[in-house]
């Protein structure tokens, strides 16, 4: 594994962690050993929470292991940042170029979690773990797939 200090993950490390992932449960443990901080947005927390195969045995898994994980709440900056990395990737795949004002088209809810994760590692100053490819172009923050640790 890279030598870190701290990073930020999303739900699909918290997902892989439950589906028995090697890499995942190592990361976890490393936490749980204190060789490094995991952070985690709430809305990240939400999107695992709402996932299908989430049932109340999976709470309480999940929340003994949030006593070693950061759970980080939205600002009002990173909100903002947050949005504009959205805005800013929305715009580069909607075919007519500009924002949906009425709402007409599906969001992208892995976009979304992506723009939060990046607005908070970036507020943090550091990198972010997922199990999925980054879906934000021209961003600073250095995104590690999690097959790759």
């Amino acid at each position: 594994m890279r030598e870190m200090d701290s990073v930020v993950i999303d739900s699909s490390v918290l997902l892989s962690y439950k589906e028995g992932d090697l890499s995942a449960k190592k990361l976890i443990h490393d936490a749980i050993d204190e060789s490094i901080t995991i952070s985690v947005s709430a809305y990240s927390l939400f999107v695992l929470s709402k996932s299908d195969s989430f049932d109340r045995k999976s709470e309480i898994g999940f929340l003994s292991l949030l006593k070693f994980i950061n759970s980080i709440s939205l600002t009002a900056d990173m909100a903002m940042k947050a949005g504009y990395f959205y805005r800013s990737a929305y715009l580069d795949t909607n075919p007519y170029g500009q924002v949906d004002l009425f709402n007409l088209s599906e969001p992208n809810l892995d976009l979304v979690e992506d723009s939060v994760t990046c607005a908070l590692a970036q507020n943090m100053g550091c990198s972010v773990i997922s199990s999925r490819n980054n879906l934000l172009k021209d961003t600073d923050i250095e995104w590690i797939v999690l097959e790759e640790l």
